[in-house]
């Protein structure tokens, strides 16, 4: 058994599940994602994942009228020079599909559907999960290696 440690959190806090917290909430991860050295590139590929992980969960998860907590967790970590953000809402949660993510076909009209797959694009990992059975929720987390990191 390993009695190594989590390393503590860069940013975490919740935010209320509506879509005007998600560009504050973008704007704090960026000044993380920024400190912790990645490159602009990385860091505007994880603020349009983010993103995509932020409006899912208020849309789809805690958007819900009989959602449990109106609450969007966030938290970044550097965890074995890789920085993982988590976003878990607090809804009925959703059984993902298994990856990859393939990009549904473009109809003019449709405006969902794509998230998963940009997420997944946009990251060098992204693990999607449900939540307990019994409290419900859903957990994003995208991964991105940090430079000078071996994949």
């Amino acid at each position: 058994m390993s009695t190594r440690k989590s390393p503590p959190p860069l940013l975490e806090f919740w935010l209320p599940a509506n879509l005007d917290a998600v560009p504050p909430a973008r704007r704090k991860a960026m000044r993380v994602c920024n400190d912790a050295g990645l490159t602009d590139d990385d860091c505007f590929a994880l603020d349009l994942a983010l993103g995509e992980a932020l409006a899912n969960a208020v849309t789809h998860g805690n958007g819900c009228p009989m959602s449990a907590d109106g609450r969007i967790y966030l938290g970044l970590w550097n965890f074995q020079n890789r920085l993982i953000i988590h976003v878990r809402d607090n809804g009925f949660g959703f059984n993902p599909p298994p990856p990859p993510y393939a990009m549904p076909e473009a109809h003019r009209h449709e405006t969902h559907g794509r998230g998963l797959s940009l997420m997944e694009t946009l990251t060098d990992a992204l693990a999607v999960c449900r939540g307990c059975i019994i409290e419900g929720g859903a957990s994003v987390f995208l991964i991105k290696a940090m430079p000078g990191s071996k994949n």
